[in-house]
């Protein structure tokens, strides 16, 4: 006989409606020409867009935050380190190295992308062995640059994964409250070792890519969850988060705010963008955190906003946020079969802002389109497969 305290496969539409907040901000990033925004006189549409890169940390907030639920409330099972890892790999494995083998062995045999050297950046080393063991981002981190267009941004995907080889140890040795005491030290550790990499002149790339410095956001999204078990817990979540979330706001915006009148303030490499100035890259990475652990406990339905809740259980976000694995990692091909082959804003004389929706409009049709398939041929098969291993009681054994 088995049982199991929580099905990691139940979707809750507040949390999808979170990841998908997070991944339609990357691909508004992604996708927006930024040069001819500045160009038209129409930096105002793209003020979203600009930092649209920080839906990454919104998914590692909540990554921390639903990895510990699970594994807190599985702790006492008795397969619990083996339920939980082929889960973990019938997830994420089949579709990431399936777009690995076709940028490797397929793509570069297309006469169509010849041209292109199959996707590899100028000057990249071309070294594809980062990519399978994940650790792109230290690839990247070593480099100070990224090497290839469509797997650059599996840098996250790198921190993820290193996140989960050791936090399930974590949950299982410590008690809950050396769990918190251990986030909290996570989350001033990264920000200190944030300073101390930009106070030593380091790449910007090295500081927003390596997982020790990027670890508050996992973190503070792990610390809701091990909040929310106390018996107020949700109650003083949610307090707390109404009190942080102008705050963090604020910090955010300011930092924005001055980038925006003079990026070169405090920025010792010329043409920095916003995600690599030293404002952003210290106290800004951690005001994100906190902004969106913040959003995260207002979504949820124990003690959360209605108004914030509905907005993120809007149909077009859940829709989104149901395929936001695939689409992460499929939406920059999409973006350069539309900018490549389908329309250029330079096609056409309309307004800026109605040129981009379009590139927007087709970007993310396409992707949805391209994620509804790989769920349906990888992603859903491997799920099933991993839903067969079930958390165990000990007293079931």
């Amino acid at each position: 006989m088995s049982s199991e305290t929580v099905d990691e496969a139940a979707r809750d539409r507040s949390l999808d409606g979170l990841r998908g907040l997070a991944i339609l901000l990357v691909v508004l990033y992604h996708a927006t020409l930024f040069g001819e925004a500045n160009a038209s006189g129409s930096r105002w549409f793209v003020a979203l867009p600009r930092i649209g890169w920080s839906g990454v940390d919104l998914f590692f907030v909540l990554s921390g935050f639903l990895i510990t639920r699970v594994l807190r409330r599985n702790r006492d099972a008795s397969n619990y380190f083996g339920v939980f890892y082929a889960r973990r790999v019938a997830r994420i494995f089949p579709l990431y190295y399936a777009v690995l083998a076709v940028m490797f062995f397929v793509v570069p045999h297309i006469p169509a992308f010849a041209a292109q050297s199959a996707f590899w950046q100028p000057g990249a080393a071309r070294e594809t062995l980062w990519y399978w063991l994940y650790l792109s981002n230290v690839k990247t981190a070593l480099a100070g640059a990224f090497d290839h267009r469509f797997l650059d941004l599996t840098w996250s995907l790198a921190i993820e994964e290193q996140f989960y080889l050791v936090w399930p140890l974590c949950v299982f040795w410590l008690s809950r409250e050396r769990m918190i005491a251990l986030c909290a030290a996570m989350a001033v550790g990264a920000l200190a070792l944030r300073c101390a990499f930009v106070a030593a002149g380091a790449h910007p790339l090295a500081t927003y890519v390596l997982t020790p410095l990027r670890m508050d956001c996992l973190a503070i999204g792990a610390l809701v969850a091990l909040v929310a078990e106390a018996p107020d817990g949700w109650t003083r979540l949610a307090r707390a988060a109404r009190i942080a979330l102008p705050g963090a706001a604020a910090v955010c915006a300011a930092i924005t705010a001055i980038y925006t009148i003079d990026p070169a303030f405090l920025a010792p490499r010329p043409n920095l963008a916003l995600l690599a100035h030293p404002l952003m890259q210290t106290i800004g990475y951690s005001a994100l955190a906190v902004l969106y652990a913040a959003l995260l406990v207002l979504a949820l339905p124990a003690v959360g906003s209605e108004r914030w809740r509905r907005a993120c259980e809007a149909r077009p976000l859940v829709a989104l946020g149901a395929y936001s694995y695939a689409i992460y990692l499929l939406h920059d091909p999409a973006i350069a079969l539309v900018t490549g082959w389908l329309y250029h804003p330079r096609d056409t004389a309309w307004p800026y802002p109605v040129e981009q929706t379009l590139v927007y409009a087709l970007v993310l049709a396409i992707s949805l389109a391209a994620a509804r398939l790989s769920w349906l041929v990888l992603e859903a098969p491997a799920l099933r497969w991993g839903h067969r291993f079930r958390y165990r009681t000990r007293a079931d054994c």
